[in-house]
């Protein structure tokens, strides 16, 4: 109660399911890009019979917080309340996490030891931190492309969200290829555009004893073009393929 999330619940259509599934959302300019994606995501989750809920995170969106407050760990603790929060509306004993790019990470590292989790989508995930916060800079002209930058002690902005020096170590931190355990039942890798990172990922999952699956879906995600930041995503494929997988 002193750090209320904001959330939205998709009731779903028809005969509900068994399930449900919670949605987690991208960081900064993402965020505001695959607002609309993400929403449709929910609307036909509906039709095909899950109960779905969008939140943000603690210090994003309509959540209380100061971005300058964000933290990893108060991330990773949210999508674990926002679960719990569902399951309790949805009255489902089990859910699927869908997450996209940093959403996608982090719904992957919070289900790690919950045994309450059916699938986990990761849209075209955030594998490597360093990678990622390395390119967010360099789009927001922080850094050079491969080089470092000048203001790792400052906090910069990304897509109206502030960085601090701490978040940013944090989110470097990352490395979905370091994970050795996942106690989903079901571990699924979408990708817009065919990377090297991702291939890499799958090749990885494939040695956990969970079962994995990868699935190239073009809709062009363009995360890191400048020039379309500003743009909305809603690839009415990715959507159905998620949808189709979760069915």
């Amino acid at each position: 109660s002193e750090r209320p999330l904001f959330g939205i619940y998709h009731p779903p259509k028809g005969t509900p399911r068994r399930q449900a599934v919670l949605i987690c959302p991208p960081m900064g300019q993402e965020y505001m890009r695959t607002h609309r994606a993400l929403r449709q995501l929910a609307l036909q989750l509906g039709k095909a019979g899950f109960a779905a809920l969008r939140f943000d995170y603690s210090g994003t969106g309509d959540s209380s917080g100061l971005d300058t407050d964000a933290s990893l760990d108060q991330w990773l603790s949210d999508i674990g309340t926002a679960a719990e929060e569902l399951k309790d509306t949805a009255s489902v004993p089990t859910i699927s996490i869908v997450g996209i790019r940093l959403g996608a990470s982090l719904g992957f590292l919070a289900s790690r030891e919950r045994l309450d989790v059916d699938s986990v989508v990761l849209w075209d995930p955030v594998v490597s931190g360093r990678h990622f916060v390395q390119e967010v800079l360099t789009v927001d002209g922080h850094a050079e492309p491969g080089g470092g930058t000048a203001e790792d002690a400052e906090s910069v902005g990304f897509g109206g969200f502030a960085l601090t020096p701490e978040f940013r170590r944090e989110l470097a931190a990352i490395d979905l290829g370091s994970v050795a355990h996942h106690a989903a039942k079901r571990l699924l890798v979408v990708a817009s555009a065919e990377r090297l990172e991702y291939q890499e990922f799958t090749r990885h999952l494939a040695t956990l004893p969970t079962p994995s699956i990868y699935r190239h879906i073009p809709s062009g995600g363009d995360w890191a073009d400048a020039e379309r930041l500003g743009a909305a995503l809603l690839p009415q494929t990715m959507i159905q393929g998620i949808v189709e997988c979760l069915s």
